[in-house]
This record gives structure tokens, sequence and C-alpha cells, in this order.
């Protein structure tokens, strides 16, 4: 991994000479040369700008580079207008930046693809335990193994009970030994599922032995919230959850995005795209081109959602979930479904007001009536407008979900941390993971 943050860094140097003597004018002046590289090189140690980060993704490692590039050409700028006092063009300038930008951009998104494929088949991984069965540390499990980029295997968990979930390897006193003997490297410990006394112990033996080790927070129970703190004029009070679209900025924020881009979509995609869906659609099969369906939105008010038909026309398309090989499912209609784009006549629903672009997925109203008795906290998924892809779907937890409660459990707690932690980066992280998505298997999405 080293030698990767170091080729990342010579290949910057590189990129930035190569683009001034590509610029022409800023070549001939060695001090510019010198000043430029030595700029980047100090910035990039400061700032730890050459550190590639493979868990976000692409995009964050994008973002990261823009705000060090952009203070970076700054700074550059000043020192050739003012302290050179060059008469170089501001065209000259602006062809340096952009050559520069693009270039470090398509280098760090490559450095960044092969850093997740050395990590992925490194036969070197952070070998972790997991201490205690329960729902967040199952989650936890699945979403490192869903990862193999993160360079992390469990060996597996500790528990004084079995699971079908998950492999329980030993019992709460075998953690130690267990762990000297395999070199485990970190230590995940739910809270919730230990004594105090027991999570002290392991602690120390954590510290004591170079183990680094992490907790789960407790998640039962009343002081296993995430209070937030409020005030009612200088009185403080204890809200139960935050709401970032309390603050009227965000939800402008949000609208905003979701207008600019579904127009974006109707005008660049479905302009020329509905009518070919359509004439295929009724070519297959008899019946309206769209499927108008009432689901559940925001605060528990249905609305009417749109889809492209992708069944026969039949009288329990409102009642029945889609299934694996469901004989209600026309040809064009799996293809469809298969790449996700019979959800794109909801576009028209987010221009409209009544959907997001993300958010939690509107379900039937027979689901929201029969899940809201089933899953605790399934109705707080409604406090923000459904959203055409979201972060559940994202995650995995998508499809069918009637022969699974543990499925739906997990969407609604997925749902509910997205409302609890919404931001606008975490819109376009989950845009760009849905986007990326649609190349790819769609496991129980039928």
């Amino acid at each position: 991994m080293k030698y990767l943050l170091s080729l990342n860094l010579f290949g910057e140097l590189i990129i930035i000479t190569i683009s001034l003597f590509l610029t022409g004018d800023l070549f001939a002046s060695p001090d510019i040369i010198l000043f430029a590289n030595l700029l980047w090189l100090i910035g990039t140690f400061i700032t730890e700008n050459y550190y590639i980060n493979r868990l976000p993704g692409v995009l964050i490692n994008i973002i990261n580079l823009s705000k060090f590039f952009a203070v970076y050409y700054l700074v550059v700028f000043l020192y050739i207008k003012l302290i050179h006092e060059s008469d170089f063009s501001n065209y000259t300038l602006l062809h340096f930046a952009l050559l520069v930008f693009l270039s470090l951009a398509l280098w760090r998104i490559l450095v960044f693809l092969i850093t997740k494929r050395v990590v992925k088949t490194s036969k070197h991984k952070q070998r972790v335990v997991i201490v205690g069965v329960s729902v967040n540390s199952i989650h936890l499990n699945e979403f490192i193994k869903r990862r193999p980029q993160y360079g992390i295997e469990v060996l597996g968990f500790f528990s004084e009970r079995t699971s079908d979930k998950v492999s329980v390897i030993g019992k709460y006193s075998d953690v130690m030994t267990f762990s000297l003997e395999q070199n485990v490297s970190e230590i995940i410990c739910s809270m919730d599922k230990v004594s105090k006394e027991y999570l002290t112990a392991l602690i120390d033996f954590a510290e004591n032995n170079l183990i680094s080790i992490r907790i789960i927070p407790d998640s039962s129970g009343v002081f296993g919230r995430n209070f937030v703190t409020t005030f009612l004029e200088y009185i403080p009070l204890l809200a139960l959850r935050k709401n970032p679209f309390d603050k009227v900025s965000n939800k402008l924020i949000k609208r905003i995005f979701d207008i600019v881009f579904s127009l974006t979509v109707i005008i660049l995609v479905l302009s020329w795209l509905f009518p070919l869906i359509a004439i295929l659609i009724l070519i297959d099969s008899r019946g309206p081109i769209l499927f108008s369906q009432e689901r559940t939105g925001l605060l528990n008010r249905s609305f009417k959602c749109l889809k492209f038909r992708t069944m026969v026309v039949n009288p329990n398309a409102d009642l029945e979930q889609a299934q694996k090989h469901d004989p209600r499912i026309t040809r064009i209609g799996s293809f469809l479904r298969r790449t996700s784009l019979d959800e794109l006549p909801q576009f028209f629903n987010v221009l409209i007001g009544s959907m997001s672009v993300v958010g939690p997925r509107p379900h039937m109203i027979k689901h929201t009536e029969e899940y809201s008795q089933l899953v605790d906290k399934y109705m707080l998924r409604h406090l923000i407008k459904p959203g055409i892809t979201g972060l559940s779907q994202v995650m995995g937890y998508r499809g069918e979900t009637q022969h699974d409660l543990y499925l739906m459990k997990m969407r609604v707690r997925m749902d509910r941390f997205y409302i609890e932690n919404w931001s606008f980066y975490l819109d376009l992280k989950v845009v760009y993971a849905t986007v990326i998505s649609v190349f790819k298997s769609k496991g129980n999405a039928y």
C-alpha cells in the first residue's frame, strides 16, 4: 500500500510538469515549474492529500481533490500574477488549471481502482472477530462481506448462544485465547450483549496486547437512543432523534436538487427513451403504457406512483408483490425490472413534488398496513418524501420481502439512518451507487 501512495504522489508531480509543458508559455519559466511542484509536494504532505481513501468511493476522493486543488491553484495564480509579475494571459492560466485538474482526477480514479483491486486480492487481510450477536453486528458483518475492497476478514462471532444468521465460533470466555492464537488485529464488541465487567476486561486485554477494539453502541432501551439537545428559549430539552429537514435550508437544497435532477433526466433521457419503451410495451402485451399505483408517501399520505407497466393486466397488481419467476411479468417487463428502467416515470413524481430522487422507497398501502404492525418504528420512514432510490436499496436491502421479515427490518433501519443523518453529499453518494448498480446483478430484485 505504501508503494501505491508513493506512486500516486510521483504521478501527480509528473502530471503537473507535463501540463506546464503542454501549456507552453508557463513551461518557459523554470521558477514556475519549481514553485508549482514544491507547492503541491508540501501541500499534499501537510494536508495528507496524497491519501487515496478506498472506503467511501470515487466521488469523495474527487471532492477532496477539488477542495485541495482550488486552494493550490489560487496560490499558484497569485504567485504568477503578483510575485512573478508575468504577463501570462488569463486564458493560459485557465488552460493550465483545466488540464491539470482533469488529468489529476483521471489519475486519482486509476490509482483508486488499482488500490481497491490490490486490497481485494491481497492475502494479508485485517483479521477481525465480533463479540455478541445483535442486529447491528449482523448488519456490520454483511456490510463487510459485500465490500472485500476494505481488506477486512471477519473470522467469526463469539456468543453464548448459537445463531442461524452468522457463524458462532466460541463463547465469550474464548475470545482472548482465540485472538492471541489467530493474530486478531481488531475486536468489535456489541455493547448491549455483554456485561459491563466483561467489557472492561476485554478493553484491558485488547490494550495490553496491542489489539484494536471498537464498540457497537447499545441499541436497546431508551438510553441507547441518539438524543439530540434542543432548546425552548433557554430551557434544554432532549429530542428522540434529529431530523435534518426541520431546517428550511435543507428542505430547499433537497427540493432544488430534485427539480434540477428530474428535469435533466426528463429532457435528456425520457424525451427519447419514453416513446421507445412505450412501443415495446404495447407490442409485448395489451394494456396501458404506465402503471399507476397507490403508495404511502410523506406523513403517511397516499399518492399515485408511476411506473412503466411490466406485468400483464391483472387484478392482483395492487395486492401481491412481484416474486421470482412471477408469471405476470412480461418479457419486456423482465428487462425493465432488471435494469430498473421501469422506475423512470417516477421522475415526473419527483418534479411535481410527491417524491424525491433519494429517500425511502414507497411501499404499497397494503404492505404499509401490514409491516407497521410487524416492524418496530416502521412508520418513521414516512417522515420524509419517498425516493426513486434510497440508502437501503444501494446497501442491498431491496426487492421481495414478504418471506423474510429480517430483510424488511434492515430496510427500515437503513431508512431511519438516512433520515437522521441526511446530507447533500449522502444523496450524491446514493445516486452514484445506484447508477453503478444498474450495471450489476440485482440479487433479489424481480
